[in-house]
């Protein structure tokens, strides 16, 4: 189950497992989950490109990311540490109600570097995660006023192991109770996935998400993940 959706939104399916993720980094656990595939531009010389694997059971939503990348970096080690979306690392994005919510100020210039959103965009329910490839986190949840709130701390469990300079996985087992849902098949949720990175010989950094967003705190432009029936194996 590849799905793609690159540069507009896309659709993929989430596999039900009998048998959660063990977290240690092996991909064997994630076959027959559902998968999506997206790149980004070369960096410091090198390709970079994700696979981001999705299972589900009754307690979980499991998400794991196989990301090849320029050659890693990362600093930050607090939660909720300043720029930790500078190092190298992944993030989601979800929409747990599919309100695919808009600014009417999406036009203005946004600070990526302060990580914030236009006002209007972020419902309460919205929420996203960045960790970083020491498992470190930058977590918020939108709040009535639409501006995300980093404040907010997620109860997602998460793990990192880096395979290569150039490569890492990181898992992460996202609870049905904070996403506020109860799953069954045919459940739907908007979500976006990215990649951070920044080039350690320039310091030059770049990202690539899946939806091919301009800000990512933006759920009108996320794709769609659909939970869908047992895994093959």
């Amino acid at each position: 189950m590849l799905a793609t959706g690159q540069g507009g939104k896309g659709l993929f399916r989430a596999s039900k497992t009998a048998k959660a993720p063990e977290f240690q980094g092996n991909l064997g656990d994630w076959k027959g989950a559902g998968r999506v595939r997206f790149a980004g531009r070369p960096l410091g010389g090198h390709p970079r490109h994700a696979t981001v694997y999705a299972l589900w059971d009754s307690a979980n939503l499991y998400l794991a990311f196989d990301v090849h990348s320029s050659k890693l970096q990362a600093v930050v080690r607090e939660h909720d540490g300043d720029k930790l979306w500078e190092d190298d690392g992944v993030e989601f994005l979800v929409d747990p109600g599919l309100h695919r919510t808009k600014s009417s100020t999406l036009s203005e210039t946004l600070s990526a570097a302060e990580g914030s959103a236009a006002e209007g965009q972020f419902h309460p329910d919205d929420f996203s995660y960045h960790i970083n490839i020491l498992n470190s986190v930058y977590d918020d949840r939108g709040t009535p006023s639409g501006a995300p709130d980093p404040k907010w701390t997620g109860t997602a469990r998460h793990a990192v192991k880096i395979l290569d300079d150039y490569h890492y996985i990181v898992e992460v087992a996202l609870p049905w109770s904070e996403i506020g849902l109860a799953p069954e098949v045919g459940t739907r949720i908007g979500i976006d996935f990215c990649v951070n990175g920044k080039d350690p010989a320039t310091g030059e950094y770049d990202y690539f998400d899946w939806c091919g967003l301009k800000v990512f705190h933006d759920p009108s432009g996320f794709g769609d993940l659909i939970l869908s029936g047992p895994r093959d194996h």
